[in-house]
């Protein structure tokens, strides 16, 4: 999570375009190694086992680390271990930052220094209150007041589901004119029950297809029945994790079934999005609480 979230920091101080950011996670991608494939390499765990946990954090927002010990595949010592090494995953983004000539190696380490030194992280954020305290740099969430906290944390669990279901880093940015189409595609599904509100994703043609794609499984090229399912089953598992998160809290939540349409003029918003870029291009994040 150290590499999305100083791409974020290298964006919000203006050092990195959010165009020139996606390009280098693009290049940054096809390095990193997940906890998984560094288990099974380590003979630590079977596929099988990954496999498993893979799918039990599709109900639970929880660490790959954490369901492995959880499930006795692994110990504490043996997680911290295997974290250590994937810190190193950092060091990737340094160089494809150097490697399309961005930034020179100094200044991206001395940028990385400040980084850690204004957010005060010590280690490589797997810490989910480390992640929230970035996104608040980022994000006001303040007019919400004693349900500010689930706004940052739906948020924070949005970019950890797109990098567990959809293999991709995601960033947050400041709404701009360099989007390359209008969004008109509409994903929303409501939350109800203690604390009711909407959500929604708006984007355009190619990120629909992107998410369906990559959600999927397949690449798919057209919108048709199945690549709208797709993007709306990704919706609807997010939202699943996300009530399961509050459930925990001892918050009454349930879903109601996910909706997508084609627009025919722009959406008017009592809100401000939230926009999160990826490799494959940027959507909005609706939010509306209800009373």
């Amino acid at each position: 999570m150290l590499n999305q979230y100083f791409g974020q920091y290298l964006l919000n101080k203006g050092i990195l375009t959010h165009v020139q950011l996606r390009q280098v996670l693009q290049c940054e991608q096809s390095v990193k190694v997940k906890l998984g494939v560094l288990a099974v390499n380590a003979g630590m765990m079977t596929g099988v086992q990954v496999e498993e946990i893979h799918d039990l954090q599709w109900a639970k927002d929880q660490k790959f680390g954490a369901l492995a010990v959880q499930q006795g595949y692994l110990t504490s010592e043996q997680v911290d271990g295997l974290l250590k090494s994937q810190q190193e995953g950092h060091l990737t983004i340094m160089q494809a930052i150097i490697d399309k000539g961005y930034m020179s190696l100094s200044a991206v380490e001395n940028t990385l220094m400040d980084f850690r030194e204004e957010y005060d992280i010590r280690g490589s954020l797997h810490d989910t209150d480390d992640e929230n305290k970035v996104i608040k740099a980022l994000i006001d969430f303040s007019a919400a007041g004693d349900k500010a906290e689930l706004l940052y944390n739906y948020v924070g669990l949005v970019q950890r589901n797109i990098v567990r279901f959809l293999n991709d880093t995601p960033f947050v940015f400041e709404k701009s004119a360099e989007s390359e189409q209008s969004p008109r595609w509409l994903v929303r599904q409501q939350i109800i029950g203690d604390v009711p509100f909407s959500t929604g994703m708006l984007m355009d043609e190619s990120t629909l297809l992107g998410i369906a794609s990559r959600f999927y499984g397949e690449k798919l090229s057209a919108i048709d029945e199945l690549a709208l399912d797709s993007v709306g089953e990704f919706l609807n598992v997010h939202n699943g994790v996300f009530c399961s998160f509050l459930a925990d809290t001892g918050i009454s939540a349930d879903l109601q079934p996910p909706n997508v349409k084609e627009m025919d003029k722009p959406l008017q918003l009592s809100n401000d999005p939230i926009s999160i870029g990826t490799s494959f291009g940027t959507f909005e994040i609706i939010l509306s609480l209800k009373d």
